[in-house]
C-alpha cells in the first residue's frame, strides 16, 4: 500500500512538473453570506493563482485570495478542477475551498480552528483571449458540525476577471 501510495505521488509530480504552468492576478466582486441570513455584505476579493496544463480540456487551478466583505476580512484557498465544453473557450469549475476568517476582536480564547472553514466550490468561466479570463463561481460550506470546522458559517459569491503574467 505504501509503494503505491509513493508511486501515485510520483506520477502525480511527474504530471504536474511537464505540464505547461500559467501564473497571474485575479480579483472581482464578493459576496459572503452568512448561514440563515437572506442579505450579505458584499466588497472585494484578489489574489493569485496557478494554471496547470493537463489536456486541452482538463486544468488544475490552485489560488491564493484575499477577501473583505462588509467588516470581514477572509483569506480563501481554492483547490479547482477545470473542465473546458466541447473544445470550446467556456469552462465549468468545480473543487475544494479553505477559508480563514479574520477575526479582529481581542478575544484571546479564540483558536485557529474555530476560524477555518471548508468549501465546495462550483462555478462558470470564459476564456476572453489567451490570458484574461472571466468567472463566476459560488463556495458553500461542506463541513458542517465538525470539531476543525467548527465556526465558519458563511458561502461565497465571487465575480471576477483573472489576467495571465
Amino acid at each position: 500500500m505504501k509503494n503505491i501510495l509513493i508511486l501515485a505521488i510520483l506520477i502525480f509530480t511527474a504530471q504536474i512538473s511537464f505540464s505547461q504552468v500559467e501564473t497571474g492576478i485575479t480579483g472581482g466582486y464578493l459576496n459572503v453570506t452568512a448561514d440563515g441570513s437572506d442579505e450579505g455584505e458584499s466588497g472585494f476579493y484578489g489574489g493569485f493563482y496557478a494554471e496547470f496544463s493537463f489536456s486541452n480540456s482538463f486544468k488544475f487551478q490552485p489560488e491564493l485570495l484575499y477577501g473583505n466583505a462588509g467588516d470581514e476580512n477572509l483569506l480563501y484557498l481554492p483547490v479547482m478542477l477545470k473542465y473546458y465544453v466541447g473544445g470550446s473557450d467556456l469552462n465549468i469549475q468545480a473543487g475544494p475551498q479553505a477559508t480563514y476568517f479574520f477575526d479582529d476582536s481581542n478575544i484571546d480564547d479564540v483558536e485557529f480552528k474555530d476560524q477555518l472553514g471548508l468549501d465546495l466550490a462550483v462555478g462558470i468561466g470564459y476564456d476572453i483571449l489567451h490570458n484574461i479570463y472571466v468567472q463566476a463561481r459560488y463556495g458553500f460550506k461542506i463541513a458542517q458540525n465538525n470539531e476543525t470546522f467548527s465556526s465558519a458559517d458563511f458561502n461565497s459569491l465571487m465575480i471576477g476577471l483573472s489576467i495571465g503574467l
